[in-house]
């Protein structure tokens, strides 16, 4: 019975705590020069630790205050503050909006411009944000040069990007590379588009659909825990209030690599607000044809003589030069739909985005190793794909309760084709062609030049395949309360789960077209079938010349910056139709089944085709609580913890070697299933002791989760090499500690200026070991047979701490005390330095001889390690832009420079790789017309034609390169 009496005690304060009688201050907080709404304004009761923020539509509400005298103030940066008093008496609430009036310079108002407030908007919002992150606002996302999102993200402090054909594709944040990162969409992650970790490639999603972006790098409890560098969040645009608003954008591209001038871009949005602004729709449409093409270098070192603890020269054993067309075809829709409910909101979003790479190569491969020269020639086909959908409910029931609930679906595709064909020239160098260096290698090649000896040797072609659908449901309830008038606080807990279904299927074709008598049957066939192969080539032909297959129309323009050359294109047209030719009528495609008498031509590889598939299910599930309390007006403190548990259930295959490598026998499916859980404790401070001072502190820990191609329960045995394909399914994921320290000032003439420092402490990720002795079977959980045989490739969780530091400075201000046209500038400048360091896991192979008797020999693991940064990790990152505001006309011109980058590690240190310094500089400009809402801009991307290349260490000699090019992008662009 004392129970039930305290039970119900404690159930009547809660419910006369959330019935009080009190009063609610609402109102909105605009500019009062143009009525647009200030996000991320604040409005606080002086002298308490009451207070808050604007939402997206400017509006605020401070709850639950009693009756009594109130002084309440708004403020924004680089806006005067307002202060009013209010006198609360009775029971009904209060409406108090706020005009705030740009700073002004000796009672002259200043004029605010588009990228000032742009970076006004940003530095608010990263001001009042709970966590540490940055924010790029959507007026800077509307005025930078930038292709697609990745680019745009690529200008906070800490992160760089990686690029495909000059444009960013996935992202890095903090030196940690894109797996280990994730991307959201209104906080909805998106699938994984990757064949086998868990990245995301961003190049599909346009930048116009967003209307922020934020990169976060130390996440509170509400936020998902998998991740180790950071998440990166897309805020999607909503209808805006004011009645009916339309976008228009159309522009054209110009290519300085291919010097073409015939890529489109179009964008419409429209959007609107209906019943007193209750119900808000938009929509948005955005197709692109661009064309991405490069021309590429790449080499193939050996380090005679090497050592495991020295960088010895290396020889250059193989040279490849290629010539890429590639063009991009994007595809974008967006719809929005919201409602708004007495105090909260319904909506619904649904993103998709696609883009086609077309993509035809023409390779040289020039190898001393084997003293041949092969072209090849490929076709690839590769569509990526992802839709996002969510739906969102939230509310605040009696001022003080707040709950929301969301239901989301994320599906990712990502498909490719390839036919390659490739050509060969058998002894291509005469004898004494060693140590050459890659400017010779082509020269010495060409001089012993003979078509007559280069042919169709082979082709290949592949298919490659993963979908991955994600349903993710959860709700977020909080509670405010109130000790006194100096602590505001409140307690907010949650729930997650996501369910993940993923598929990876591979299909590997081939033709050694080549290859002995026993195909002269089928070789003959196709000489008679075709009569462009009957020019050049009789019956009996072994090698198809390559004069058969030349495409006249081919022009490589200034390959390499005329440093090398690509004179000979392949119509792979025709090439395609041979391929079909002996698909249809020379074919096995499994052992014992053949066709025409044995003459078989075309072959599919089964081991690839099979052995390497892979489905699965992940099913994660994660529950936090957290207390956020403002003590005073200076300090707020935020501490929680998140339950984070995973169940993974994989399939794959196993398979054993047969007398051919492309048989496979003995396949059997085999299904494995993992199970782990975590917490995860975090704790914030923030501490203001003045209104330009902001200091904080974050300690937070986070995961990474396996990559799905480590831990499937892939084994595939060569019992002629002893030798095993492994995949380790004892995996675990990788834990991390994260410390975050930061100090920014900001003031009207200084601007906003930050130092942070941030520290990870990071344990169990996982590497390679490379080859590794098989001492006990069930130690690996392989089969009995496979004792004293080899793992090829073993991965595991590195049992040393890898460690990283770094510094991001942040700088951002706007000159707008300056006299005459000077005021128009605005400065955005970053920088970030980080260091690594880890303990790369290598397994040397010992093999010594016990001279018995009886004489054997004996051997073993020797587990050592060596020392290295982190892989995608640059030394330091620069960005730089000055932007100029001045009536209707908007400039700006803006460089990065990414620093050495770590780019491929290696057994031998002479054969890792770095990036050379990358510097690239961009220009804007956009011209307002006399037609009210319509401008024009031009986009200058790569100014100076900045080449992507990496070096290898042992020697500091080009390992690759990748010239694309500068682009140009001259458009218009309509609001209304």
């Amino acid at each position: 019975m004392r129970n039930i009496y305290k039970t119900t005690a404690i159930i009547s304060l809660f419910i006369n705590m959330i019935m009080a009688q009190t009063v609610n201050i609402r109102g909105t907080v605009k500019d009062a020069a143009n009525g647009s709404p200030l996000v991320g304004a604040n409005v606080i009761v002086v002298g308490t630790s009451i207070g808050t923020a604007t939402n997206a539509d400017g509006k605020y509400e401070i709850p639950n205050l009693n009756p009594g005298d109130y002084i309440v103030k708004a403020a924004y940066i680089g806006y005067l503050e307002q202060i009013d008093s209010l006198i609360i008496e009775g029971e009904k609430d209060i409406e108090k909006d706020f005009n705030l009036r740009y700073t002004t310079i000796e009672g002259q108002e200043v004029v605010v411009t588009g990228q000032a407030k742009g970076q006004m908007d940003a530095i608010n919002k990263q001001l009042n944000a709970k966590s540490i992150m940055n924010i790029v606002s959507s007026d800077r996302i509307r005025e930078l040069p930038d292709a697609n999102v990745a680019e745009t993200i690529a200008r906070v402090p800490g992160v760089t990007i990686k690029r495909d054909g000059g444009e960013g594709n996935k992202v890095i944040i903090r030196g940690l590379s894109p797996k280990y990162n994730s991307i959201t969409v209104d906080g909805t992650r998106l699938s994984s588009t990757d064949y086998g970790d868990r990245s995301t490639d961003l190049s599909m999603i346009s930048q116009y659909m967003l209307d922020g972006i934020e990169v976060t790098k130390a996440g509170t409890p509400d936020l998902d825990a998998d991740v180790l560098g950071g998440t990166v969040n897309l805020k999607l645009k909503r209808a805006a209030a004011g009645g009916l608003n339309l976008n228009i954008l159309a522009q054209g591209m110009y290519n300085g690599l291919e010097e073409t001038s015939d890529d489109r871009k179009f964008v419409f949005e429209i959007g609107n607000r209906f019943w007193d602004d209750r119900i808000g729709v938009l929509y948005q449409i955005d197709n692109e044809n661009r064309n991405r093409s490069s021309h590429a270098l790449g080499t193939d070192y050996d380090n005679p003589g090497a050592t495991t603890d020295s960088i010895t020269p290396v020889v250059l054993n193989g040279l490849l030069l290629s010539d890429m067309a590639r063009f991009n075809d994007r595809e974008n829709s967006l719809l929005v739909l919201d409602i708004n409910i007495p105090n909260g909101n319904i909506s619904y979003t649904n993103l998709n985005s696609k883009i086609r790479k077309d993509i035809e190569g023409t390779h040289q491969w020039y190898s001393t190793y084997d003293n041949a020269k092969w072209l090849w020639a490929a076709r690839a086909k590769n569509n990526l794909s992802v839709n996002t959908q969510n739906l969102k409910y939230n509310q605040t029931f009696f001022s003080k309760v707040h709950f929301d609930m969301f239901s989301s679906f994320s599906k990712s595709t990502n498909d490719s084709t390839t036919h390659a064909f490739g050509f060969n020239e058998r002894y291509a160098f005469p004898d004494e062609s060693y140590n050459l260096n890659i400017y010779q290698m082509q020269e010495a090649a060409e001089q012993e030049d003979d078509v007559a000896r280069t042919g169709l040797d082979r082709y290949n072609y592949n298919r490659v395949g993963s979908s991955e659908e994600e349903n993710s449901f959860g709700f977020n309830l909080k509670y405010d309360f109130r000790i006194g008038t100096q602590i505001s606080a409140n307690i907010k807990f949650g729930n997650k789960i996501r369910k993940k279904s993923r598929s990876f299927d591979r299909t590997n074709e081939y033709a050694p077209v080549a290859a002995g008598v026993g195909l002269t049957e089928p070789r003959n066939a196709a000489i008679n079938e075709f009569p462009r192969l009957a020019a050049d080539n009789p019956e009996g032909t072994r090698l198809f010349a390559l004069t058969s297959f030349v495409d006249p129309d081919y022009d490589a323009g200034n390959f390499l910056d005329g440093q090398f050359t690509s004179n000979t294109g392949i119509d792979l047209d025709f090439a395609i139709d041979l391929y079909n030719y002996f698909r249809n009528n020379w074919t096995r495609y499994s052992p014992g089944a053949s066709v025409n008498n044995e003459m078989i031509m075309h072959r599919l590889h089964e081991t690839n085709s099979v052995l390497y598939d892979y489905a699965g299910d992940e099913e994660y599930s994660a529950y936090y609580a957290m207390l956020d309390m403002d003590i005073g007006t200076k300090l707020n403190i935020i501490t929680g913890a998140r339950i984070e548990k995973n169940i993974t259930e994989y399939q794959s295959y196993r398979g054993a070697e047969t007398a051919l490598p492309h048989w496979v026998t003995t396949v059997e499916s085999y299904t494995d299933k993992r199970e782990n859980e975590f917490v995860l404790p975090a704790l914030f401070l923030k501490y203001e002791p003045y209104e330009w001072l902001d200091v904080r502190f974050a300690s937070t820990n986070t995961l990474t989760r396996p990559s799905y191609s480590d831990i499937i329960p892939l084994l595939y045995t060569y019992s002629t090499s002893r030798q095993v394909d492994y995949r380790n399914v004892f995996l675990e994921p990788g834990k991390s500690e994260n410390l975050d320290f930061s100090v920014a000032l900001n003031e009207n003439r200084l601007g906003f200026f930050s130092v942070g420092y941030f520290q990870k402490n990071i344990e169990d990720l996982i590497y390679s070991s490379g080859r590794r002795y098989i001492d006990d079977p069930e130690k690996y959980g392989l089969p009995e047979n496979t004792h004293k045989w080899a793992i090829s490739d073993y991965r595991a969780n590195n049992k040393y701490a890898v460690t990283l530091n770094g510094i991001e400075i942040d700088y951002q201000t706007r000159f707008w005390y300056l006299p005459g046209f000077l005021k128009g500038f605005v400065l955005n400048a970053n920088y970030t330095t980080i260091d690594s360091e880890v303990k790369y896991p290598r397994t040397i192979v010992d093999i010594a001889i016990d001279w018995g008797p009886p004489l054997t020999t004996v051997t073993t693991n020797i587990d050592t390690f060596y020392v290295d940064r982190l892989l995608d990790q640059s030394d330091e990152v620069i960005n730089l832009s000055v932007g100029y505001d001045y009536k209707g006309f908007s400039g700006r011109i803006s460089m990065l420079h990414k620093a050495n980058t770590f780019t491929r590690t290696n057994f031998w240190p002479a054969l890792r790789e770095s990036s050379d310094d990358y510097t690239r500089w961009d220009l804007s400009i956009k011209q307002k017309l006399p037609i009210e809402g319509l401008a024009m801009y031009l986009n200058i991307s790569n100014l100076t034609d900045e080449i992507d290349r990496t070096l290898v260490r042992g020697g500091n000699f080009p390992a690759f390169e990748e010239h694309y090019g500068k682009t140009i992008d001259l458009g218009f662009r309509y609001s209304f």
